[in-house]
């Protein structure tokens, strides 16, 4: 759980990991501040590259259940980066916690957006889920946009937060985003209302997790026989690895007026459903492979989840007089 007070910033990290192009029709490309390409790594993660202060590129995941961003030790030893003196973050993966150090970076380059002196932390890089990344991007920088993604040319697009919250979107589901605090900490996670096979159920919006996971109370409810046990598989976060418990494959996932089929869930009861107080209730976390088979946009302003539902894309102002909702 998220609770030492010393001068720890209490932050959840997710650390099981994860872009945008072309959303032609919906937005004004011309209106992007920044894109980069990206590409689906072989755990089903959305990854860009990204320069640390000049140096690179590194390959960065794209996490929306990690509130502070990091990089691997391999990135810390090859730029020399220190620590910053008497700070340290409680980071909470998915199967693994620690205490790990901030370091003084200057900035941060992703395509041509820059962040200044950046609050990033340093995580161990001998784990299986830093072997092909350097780093993640996490909330803390997301959020400093509206963040597009397309399924089609694999580009990234960061815009101006407001140029999406003031207009709607004929032909995109619009799916509400909650946050939920995190313990007695300043950190929070998304969660989205998902129904699968039937059976309401919270989740985790992770788009930094190559899969989907459900915990045994959540597994339950659905009265799914999940599949044996498999003896060697493991699920690897960015602070360690735990054996994978069973899978089960849902028919049906749906949310908004968003369907997918025949979606797997790895099945464990995980330590982050603890972190997040959800280890007696039914619980899971939508992971990346979900909402890269369509364009999606994030609206941090608004706290909605944009998803092409539609071939035609029109953008409708919304209108005057209307406000984003926080």
């Amino acid at each position: 759980m998220i609770r030492r007070v010393e001068p720890i910033l209490k932050i959840l990290g997710l650390a099981s990991f994860l872009a945008l192009p072309g959303c032609a029709g919906v937005l004004d490309l011309d209106d992007a501040l920044a894109l980069a390409p990206y590409r689906i790594d072989d755990a089903g993660r959305i990854v860009v590259e990204a320069h640390v202060d000049g140096h690179g590129p590194y390959d960065f995941v794209l996490d929306t259940a990690a509130t502070i961003s990091s990089v691997f030790d391999n990135v810390r030893d090859e730029l020399a980066l220190e620590s910053v003196p008497g700070q340290s973050v409680t980071v909470h993966g998915v199967v693994a916690s620690g205490k790990y150090p901030l370091l003084d970076i200057e900035r941060l380059e992703l395509g041509s957006e820059i962040w200044t002196d950046p609050r990033i932390v340093s995580l161990p890089g001998k784990t299986a889920a830093s072997a092909s990344v350097d780093g993640v991007l996490g909330v803390d920088f997301l959020r400093r946009y509206a963040v597009g993604f397309s399924a089609g040319d694999r580009v990234v697009r960061l815009y101006p937060p407001t140029l999406v919250a003031l207009r709607s979107y004929r032909g995109w589901a619009s799916v509400p985003l909650r946050t939920e605090p995190i313990s007695d900490s300043s950190a929070s996670v998304y969660f989205i209302d998902v129904s699968i096979d039937g059976w309401g159920i919270t989740a985790v919006f992770d788009v930094g997790a190559g899969f989907n996971m459900i915990n045994w109370p959540g597994a339950g409810g659905l009265g799914t026989t999940a599949r044996a046990l498999r003896k060697n598989a493991l699920i690897s976060g960015a602070l360690g690895s735990s054996r994978e418990v069973a899978r089960l494959e849902a028919r049906e996932v749906t949310t908004a007026s968003i369907r997918w089929r025949n979606e797997v869930f790895l099945v464990a009861d995980l330590e982050i459903f603890e972190t997040l107080l959800l280890q007696e209730s039914p619980a899971a976390i939508l992971g990346a492979g979900l909402f890269t088979q369509r364009d999606f946009v994030i609206d941090f302003v608004r706290n909605r989840l944009l998803v092409k539902v539609a071939m035609d894309e029109v953008n409708v102002p919304i209108g005057e007089g209307a406000s984003p909702k926080n």
